[in-house]
């Protein structure tokens, strides 16, 4: 293995000078449950190493109203945050379900939103929620919605010099909750066959005042399902609206077949998942 430069920065404006001056040829090590397995089989051995655990970048606050994350938050931190389990409940589900208990302990969502797999637990979730980061560099901010930051499999928009440092979700209020469920090959421990989140916002007469539907697994980047988030805006949440929308989330996705599923499976997992997460999100329980 050849020798990786690495740097501890103690302040956040040091790191991102760091990502300045390295751009593309320095990798951030956060929790490292990717980079270092990368390293170790070799598939990935950059030439510096930025890591950010001394930048004060773990923790979950409401502040200005709206949930505050930041990137460093540790899978396990998120899944038992009280404030996340009441005012965000599809992340700490989430991220309550991703791999095992000790990699929960390290990996983080800042991480997990960096490795932009299309079957990311927390991704899924954060996008259901609608989730905004912050992209942090050493000429300013920039603030875009999660779903915006995917190009790919494996790739995002994030710029050379730039660091994810939070995430940003407005609290559910009343009458409004959210959900996350997934599909793996196995009961836990596993990756998502499929997986979907969902925020739903009644009002006082069950009609739906707004929603977000996402799926994972599904398509090359996680899918806002927007033809179906449309059919249920203005109606009342009966488990006929639910079924139409779930069925309409099925022609929005792009699955493909894997060593995971075939894209047949994935469809039909689409439409009982999609149902699932807003009968949940929406106080309706989840028969079916």
């Amino acid at each position: 293995m050849k020798d990786v430069q690495y740097f501890a920065p103690d302040t956040l404006r040091q790191a991102l000078q760091l990502l300045g001056k390295h751009g593309t040829r320095i990798s951030v090590l956060a929790g490292g449950t990717d980079l270092v397995r990368d390293m170790n089989l070799e598939f990935k051995i950059p030439d510096n190493i930025l890591w950010i655990g001394k930048l004060g970048l773990e923790y979950i606050k409401l502040q200005d109203g709206m949930i505050h994350i930041g990137a460093a938050t540790r899978m396990q931190t998120a899944g038992a945050s009280r404030l996340l389990q009441d005012k965000a409940a599809a992340l700490a589900q989430a991220a309550g379900k991703l791999a095992a208990p000790p990699v929960r302990s390290l990996a983080t969502l800042g991480g997990n939103i960096c490795t932009a797999s299309p079957a990311g637990d927390t991704i899924c979730a954060m996008i259901g929620l609608g989730a905004e980061i912050v992209l942090a560099s050493s000429k300013g901010k920039r603030v875009l919605p999660l779903e915006k930051f995917f190009s790919g499999p494996g790739m995002t928009v994030i710029k050379p010099g730039e660091l994810l440092t939070e995430i940003r979700i407005r609290p559910t209020g009343k009458n409004e909750g959210s959900a996350y469920r997934k599909v793996g090959r196995r009961q836990a421990l596993t990756l998502a066959v499929l997986n979907a989140a969902a925020r739903v916002e009644l009002d006082a007469k069950g009609t739906c005042v707004d929603v977000r539907l996402a799926i994972g697994s599904a398509a090359p980047t996680p899918v806002r399902a927007v033809k179906a988030e449309a059919l249920l805006r203005g109606k009342k949440l009966t488990p006929e609206a639910i079924a139409a929308a779930a069925e309409k989330a099925v022609t929005e996705i792009k699955p493909i077949d894997d060593v995971h599923g075939t894209a047949w499976y994935r469809r039909q997992l689409t439409q009982v998942l999609a149902a699932r997460v807003l009968r949940s999100a929406g106080g309706l329980g989840e028969e079916g």
